[in-house]
């Protein structure tokens, strides 16, 4: 949006020490995002009028032409190029001397003699961006030239341009995404009571004396739908000469980059821009006195003022005249909605339309109008009044021998909230860390235009109309609204003074990170990432119970409507679409499964009802091609995780086999005497269902269980100091029945001393020179004593013990 500087200063007196630049930058820290300034005129200096005497064809170029141009005091010969440059014709003459854009981009030119296909050129024939006009005179073409004909007047000739048109304005651009909330500033009016505020100078009160009604012209309105239009005004003038608008009004529609048409169409143009209310004029002649607001018809035809044919609907409201579409109300006039040479009466609508139904008609119709533009953002009902009242009063001016010949129809039905917001005194402390003084916020509100009444230990604000539409709500919009004039920069920034707590350590999240780290880092593995979700045919292929399974109502998809009990049947998915493209996969996943068997959080405040227990567990998977014992490399994942965790674990004996585990290639694992996990192979029946040729291990572990073991002996953890005295190591190799355990064996030994520190299995043997039904164990025994130097005796004594306490309870004999 473009606002005129000269426009402003209308209704503000801002002194000539008070520049553009600064109210541009005021505006820009308070209100709306300024994008630039633009000074009409830089281009203009030596650029006047000229009227051309001749366009003859050039002798050496066919399309240039050699003009002879009145300038005033001389005749100039000029090589030009325009495309419709004529005898007659009132041109913008740039001298020599004079700085121009050549086809308005670059850097400026001055202009020097030149000669052009052999003709002497003194000046040039400018376009109406080559001199800085470009937003006030749209080119029709490319080689189009400044045409000033419509300037009609006695000794124009030779005069500077600038002069005549009254570019003598600063030009601030708007950026309109920043009004979008603010239906208030879409005129120069609502802008310049901002402006007032910024620099503490009064507003001038906008003048629009009431209309002293006739009955000569009877106007009767009807509303079909008041959601859609709260507000239809409308009035009638005649005596009305249709006719060029006066320099003034040009000048100040062609600042902000609106052409004249004539007087009364820029009546409407320049109150839009002046108040943000859009507004139409009707030839009463063409449209007579019954006006009707109502919904288009499906698929009903209207042709708009571009005149090009628009398909409506249902949702579509229209403005029709005794039968007649006038115009699709807020977007777009019809052929048949304007005014015309010979038009004597005229009918001025001012109204309201919904600003959802204004938005999604331009939007489908792909109509974006200055009209549909205001009307989407919810503009006030009480502006139409406004707006009419100018109209007339404007109309009457240009037009002498007007005068009001109907009654002003007024259909409304709206309502506003306008409070009033009870705000305490010290919110504006509490909400911005500063103290305000109460005067400083009561003249910034009341300047505002907001009614403010002090109670004991508030303020009553009421919302002025034109901010109650969309803007302004709470207590916190007026907050907002001082600080905005206080100005941000005023206000501090520091740090709290309240000590800050940290949040409490997430040790579950730490694990399940230490885990990741340790199968990635250390062990290559793979994570990915599956849903929860999982098919009635992957639970019948992995052989276990539909019936354990949580059944979603409404699934993300049909296919997979259950919860997961456990993180296998997807995992073991992965390893059938991957095991056929790489010689191995290893993955794995960490996520939450789904209990039936037990409660987890509760589901309401009341605690009427429980969700399912939902753990965060760990599985991982290992798969190789001819890889006949992946039960391994599922058990050095086992004791990296729990090196890594700093953590013990131990097997444990198992009474229940899941129909997925192998029976024999199966162990429980524990640690702080619960069981926490399962390292095993899949069962290879399961693994032929689900399409896997190779055998797979995996190993499973309860991380949500293992991060409650591990907080509990962090608690009970104790120190020693390490002996300075030196540690002993035996290699003991034994005998035992393949029915003995490493776990009874460990047990065991550590029971036979008291100076034996650690216990290291690094060899177990079955076969040639060993007895059916046993099996050979080897260890590697630690000994130290805290105060002094074991010898070697202690040493063969406290094997001896080792030996004799292994027979006494497993019938092992020393190797």
């Amino acid at each position: 949006m473009l606002i005129s500087y000269n426009w402003l200063k209308q209704y503000v007196n801002l002194s000539d020490t008070v520049s553009p630049e600064e109210v541009a930058t005021k505006l820009k820290a308070t209100t709306v995002e300024v994008e630039g300034i633009k000074k009409q005129g830089e281009l203009l200096d030596k650029v006047v009028v000229g009227k051309v005497i001749s366009a003859i064809k050039h002798p050496n170029a066919d399309k240039l032409k050699l003009c002879k141009v009145d300038v005033g005091n001389e005749e100039l010969q000029i090589v030009c190029g325009g495309s419709n440059v004529i005898d007659g014709m009132l041109v913008a003459v740039g001298k020599i001397g004079a700085r121009v854009q050549w086809h308005g981009e670059g850097e400026p030119v001055e202009l020097v003699l030149t000669k052009i296909r052999g003709e002497e050129s003194y000046g040039m024939i400018c376009a109406a961006d080559e001199i800085g006009l470009g937003e006030m005179f749209a080119k029709k073409d490319e080689k189009e030239i400044l045409d000033l004909s419509s300037f009609q007047k006695k000794n124009i000739i030779g005069l500077g341009v600038a002069e005549v048109l009254g570019v003598n304005d600063v030009i601030l651009e708007i950026d309109n995404k920043s009004l979008s909330n603010r239906p208030d500033l879409w005129g120069h009016y609502g802008l310049a009571r901002e402006v007032a505020v910024l620099f503490n100078r009064d507003l001038k009160k906008y003048e629009a004396p009431n209309i002293k009604p006739d009955k000569d012209f009877k106007l009767n309105i009807e509303v079909e739908d008041s959601k859609l239009c709260p507000r239809y005004m409308a009035v009638a003038i005649s005596g009305v000469e249709v006719g060029p608008s006066p320099k003034w009004l040009q000048e100040r529609l062609l600042a902000v980059g609106s052409n004249p048409i004539n007087n009364i169409v820029d009546i409407t143009n320049y109150i839009m821009l002046d108040l943000g209310q859009p507004l139409h004029a009707f030839d009463a002649d063409k449209v007579g006195n019954e006006i009707k607001i109502r919904l288009a018809k499906d698929e009903e035809k209207f042709v708009a003022l571009d005149e090009l044919e628009y398909t409506l609907d249902k949702n579509d409201l229209m403005i029709t005249a005794n039968g007649k579409s006038l115009a699709i109300a807020g977007v777009k006039g019809g052929l048949e909605s304007g005014t015309y040479p010979n038009t004597t009466t005229v009918i001025f609508e001012s109204a309201n339309f919904n600003a959802v139904s204004v938005r999604k008609t331009s939007t489908k119709l792909g109509l974006r109008t200055d009209s549909a533009v205001r009307f989407e953002k919810s503009l006030d009902p009480n502006m139409c009044e406004v707006a009419l009242k100018k109209a007339v009063a404007m109309t009457l001016e240009l037009c002498p021998k007007a005068k009001v010949a109907s009654k002003v129809a007024d259909e409304k039905d709206f309502s506003l909230t306008l409070g009033q917001i009870e705000i305490a005194n010290d919110i504006f402390t509490k909400k911005l860390g500063v103290e305000i003084e109460q005067k400083e916020i009561l003249n910034i509100l009341t300047r505002l235009g907001f009614e403010v009444k002090k109670k004991k230990d508030s303020l009553l604000v009421k919302i002025p109309t034109w901010r109650a539409t969309k803007d302004i709500a709470i207590a916190e919009d007026i907050v907002e609204e001082v600080v905005r004039f206080y100005g941000y920069e005023n206000i501090v920034s520091s740090l709290p003074t309240f000590s800050i707590t940290p949040p409490p350590l997430n040790t579950l999240r730490q694990l399940e990170r230490k885990v990741s780290e340790t199968l990635v880092y250390t062990l290559g593995y793979n994570e990915v990432y599956n849903y929860s979700f999982v098919s009635d045919i992957q639970v019948a292929k992995m052989g276990d119970d539909l019936s354990r399974y949580l059944e979603l109502d409404n699934p993300l998809s049909k296919e997979r409507p259950f919860l997961r009990r456990n993180l296998l049947p997807n995992l073991l998915e992965n390893v059938k679409n991957n095991i056929e493209n790489y010689p191995e996969v290893k993955i794995f996943e960490i996520g939450k499964v789904f209990s039936t068997k037990q409660s987890g959080l509760r589901a309401d405040s009341n605690g009427d009802s429980l969700l399912p227990a939902q753990d965060i567990w760990l599985a991982a998977v290992y798969a190789a091609k001819k890889e006949e014992t992946p039960f391994w490399s599922a058990r050095r994942a086992l004791e990296n995780i729990f090196v890594a965790l700093k953590v013990d674990f131990q097997i444990l004996n198992h009474d229940i086999v899941q129909p997925w585990e192998h029976p024999s290639r199966l162990a429980l694992i524990g640690s702080g005497g619960q069981a926490v996990g399962v390292l095993c192979e899949i069962n290879p029946q399961v693994s032929g269902n689900l399409g896997i040729e190779q055998r797979v291990s995996t190993l499973q572990l309860n991380l949500s269980l293992l991060d409650e073991i591990i907080s509990k002996q962090k608690e009970k953890i104790s120190y020693e100091l390490a002996s300075v005295y030196p540690s002993m190591t035996r290699d003991l190799a034994l005998l035992v029945k393949k029915e003995a355990t490493h776990e009874q064996i460990t047990k065991l030994l550590k029971k036979s001393s008291n100076i034996l520190k650690t216990v290291e299995l690094f060899d177990v043997y079955e076969g040639k020179n060993i007895g059916d039904g046993y099996k050979s164990m080897a260890y590697r025994l630690t000994y130290v004593h805290s105060d002094r130097t074991l010898t070697a005796e202690e040493i063969d004594n406290a094997i001896k013990k080792a030996h004799d306490i292994l027979k006494k309870e497993l019938s092992a004999e020393i190797r």
